[in-house]
């Protein structure tokens, strides 16, 4: 929150009492005033160095400076030392959640709700966790309570609304996300819930018009233009825009390894496999890129194989969890061809998985690939695969990625000059429950 008016004061010399002190820090950190409210809490724990609200506010305030180790810490002795207040197990759950704790999100949530089951808040937050693992019905009734017991809580609506799209039940995902709207007119989580669920519906005419409601306010918003060219076919761009790729990473950066476990989400494992077949147990002194390395669902695969092991990805959000992995030996924010394009025979191995969906023409992707391997290199990559009676190149679906033919994806390799070892078509993931055919596809580029 950004400060609106000049922080409240104590009078000179005025001594308060521990409450009195914790109230004006309390209205100092609500105020977005956050390095004299630090400084109160820190005043207060030098009196009373275990008091539970001071430990509880000054973890909550360093976690917004970006402390997270010395938020866990403050907040879990907060905890201990107050294990009766819901909301101290509410709001550590949250961090926990955060920081992929899953099992530590789920026990402070389960304890909030233990001492106070009618808190809309932890039943929203504990809905947003079961849904991560795929437990949607017990997610659904969570947000339903959640929604009875506070009818204006809006951030449960559309994660119902959400919940619901994911989960394929497109008129519910409509009827909810349509009500947020009615009071956040503006709000583009919901306005996406609602056109996504237009189209599946069919009701194309609609979906337009919510994009087109969306970029009179936003005019330059990368998802409602995307999505406005998926939906109408005019102005397909020959591959997603950065803006795009980065909103939509930076968006699920946090949970994005949990909705692929519930998708079933194999090309990590797939890639993984077919390298060792092709490569074997020997190649273990490569220079290995992964390009668009995601949050590092790879590293631990390619990690055998390389002396040297680097990602890039455009989601600052992704390279943060990739990091954390603490298996790269370098990551770069950076687009994928301008990166392989700028970085000639640096590489004996470059993996991308589903990374390319958000291409529609493949050319300048694979010439730069091409140009980054080293001679006798591999490239090896995952694309979603068109129907077998597809009449074009690529398309850009509803959804908002692309598609390819086989035909497509062979005839771009081989104008790069690299050499086909193998294209296989195979189901990678699921979606609403239907698998979702892929290109597996290892080639190489000519040499030793």
């Amino acid at each position: 929150m950004e400060p609106t008016a000049a922080p409240p004061t104590a009078e000179p010399h005025q001594e308060l009492t521990i409450g009195e002190a914790l109230s004006l820090a309390i209205s100092l950190h609500e105020a977005g005033h956050l390095e004299p409210a630090a400084e109160i809490y820190q005043r207060v724990l030098e009196v009373a160095p275990e008091h539970p609200d001071a430990l509880h506010f000054l973890g909550m305030l360093v976690h917004a400076q970006g402390d997270t180790p010395e938020a866990l810490r403050l907040m879990s002795r907060s905890v201990e030392l107050a294990p009766n207040h819901a909301g101290f197990h509410n709001n550590l759950g949250n961090l926990m959640l955060e920081n992929e704790r899953f099992a530590d999100a789920d026990r402070e949530y389960r304890a909030a709700l233990a001492l106070d089951k009618n808190r809309p808040d932890t039943l929203h937050n504990y809905a947003v966790l079961l849904r991560a693992f795929g437990l949607y019905r017990e997610a659904e009734r969570c947000l339903l309570r959640a929604i009875e017991l506070a009818p204006d809580f809006t951030d449960a609506c559309i994660t119902l609304a959400s919940l619901y799209d994911q989960y394929g039940r497109s008129e519910d995902a409509l009827e909810h996300s349509t009500e947020v709207l009615k009071r956040r007119p503006l709000d583009a989580r919901a306005r996406e819930i609602q056109s996504m669920a237009y189209l599946r519906l069919g009701r194309f005419e609609e979906a337009a018009a919510v994009f087109h409601d969306w970029l009179a306010s936003e005019p330059d918003n990368p998802r409602a233009l995307h999505h406005l060219a998926a939906c109408t076919g005019e102005g397909v761009p020959v591959r997603a825009s950065d803006a795009y790729v980065q909103s939509v990473f930076d968006a699920f950066s946090h949970s994005f390894d949990a909705k692929l476990a519930v998708l079933q989400y194999r090309a990590p494992t797939r890639v993984g496999e077919t390298i060792a077949a092709h490569l074997g147990a020997a190649a273990t002194d490569l220079a290995v890129l992964d390009a668009g390395c995601g949050t590092g669902l790879c590293a631990t695969l390619l990690r055998p194989f390389a002396a040297r092991l680097e990602g890039i990805d455009l989601s600052a959000g992704m390279l943060e969890h990739a990091r954390r992995r603490d298996l790269y030996d370098a990551l770069y924010q950076a687009e994928l061809t301008a990166f392989m394009d700028t970085h000639p025979k640096r590489y004996d191995l470059v993996v991308s998985t589903d990374t390319l969906i958000y291409f529609g023409e493949l050319a300048d992707a694979m010439h730069a690939a091409a140009r980054t391997l080293r001679p006798g290199g591999h490239l090896c990559f995952t694309v979603e695969a068109l129907a077998p009676d597809a009449t074009t190149d690529y398309q850009l679906y509803h959804h908002g990625r692309y598609a390819h033919s086989r035909e497509y994806v062979t005839t771009a390799l081989a104008q790069a000059g690299l050499a086909l070892v193998k294209i296989e078509r195979e189901s990678l993931r699921h979606e609403r429950g239907e698998p979702v055919a892929f290109w597996l596809v290892l080639a190489q580029q000519p040499g030793a």
